[in-house]
C-alpha cells in the first residue's frame, strides 16, 4: 500500500492529540498545567477581593496560562510542520514488514515492532512507539491513499500488525451474549 501527500499544521495537530491520550508524560503535564492554572486563579480572586489593592501579576497571569494551555498543541504541530515541510513530500509503503517513509531527502523504515500500536482519527492513522511516552510517531493521512478501498485495507494491515488504541472495548453484557450466541441488543 502506498500513500504520498505533504503534512499539514491540522494533520500534526490531530497526531498530537492522539499520542497525548496514551502517553504519561503529556496527561501529567496537563494536570499540572490545570492545577497551577486554578491555583493562580484562586490567588487572583483572593488578590481582588482583599483591601490591599489588586496585584497585577496575579490578575494577568491566569489568563495567561489559560493561553498557553489551549496553544500549546497548536504550537507543537506548528514547529513538527516547518521541521517536515522543509523535506517536501512524504511518500509511504506499508507492507507486511513495517513501514517506509521517503522524502526528497532521504528515508526512514520502521518494523511494526517499532510502532506496536495505532490510533485513527478522522484524518489520519497515527502509529506510536510502544513506550509509555509514545516518543516516536508516524503519520499516515488517509488523503494520501490513491484508491477508495485503500483506506480500509490500510485500516485492516495495522489491526493486523498493530493493536489500536482507543478501540471500542468490548462490555461485561457483550462478552456474555457472544458466549451465549445472543446479539447484546436482545440483553436488557
Amino acid at each position: 500500500m502506498e500513500l504520498s501527500y505533504r503534512p499539514t499544521v491540522e494533520d500534526f495537530r490531530e497526531a498530537l492529540g492522539s499520542r497525548a491520550k496514551v502517553s504519561v508524560s503529556a496527561r501529567r503535564t496537563r494536570r499540572l498545567m490545570v492545577f497551577a492554572a486554578v491555583c493562580m486563579v484562586g490567588a487572583a480572586v483572593l488578590s481582588l477581593s482583599g483591601d490591599d489593592g489588586v496585584d497585577l501579576p496575579l490578575v494577568v497571569m491566569p489568563p495567561l496560562v489559560l493561553l498557553l494551555l489551549l496553544g500549546q498543541t497548536r504550537m507543537q504541530a506548528k514547529g513538527l510542520h516547518r521541521l517536515a515541510a522543509a523535506k517536501g513530500e512524504q511518500r509511504i509503503v506499508v507492507d507486511e514488514s513495517g513501514v517506509t517513509v521517503a522524502t526528497e531527502q532521504g528515508a526512514t523504515s520502521l518494523t511494526w515492532q517499532a510502532a506496536p500500536r495505532y490510533a485513527e482519527t478522522p484524518r489520519l492513522f497515527v502509529l506510536l512507539s510502544g513506550d509509555k511516552n509514545a516518543s516516536s510517531i508516524t503519520l499516515l493521512p488517509k488523503r494520501g491513499a490513491s484508491g477508495a478501498g485503500d483506506t480500509d485495507r490500510l485500516r485492516a494491515l495495522l489491526d493486523q500488525r498493530s493493536s489500536r488504541i482507543g478501540a471500542a472495548r468490548p462490555t461485561r453484557a457483550g462478552l456474555l451474549a457472544g458466549l451465549a450466541g445472543v446479539s447484546s441488543s436482545d440483553i436488557p
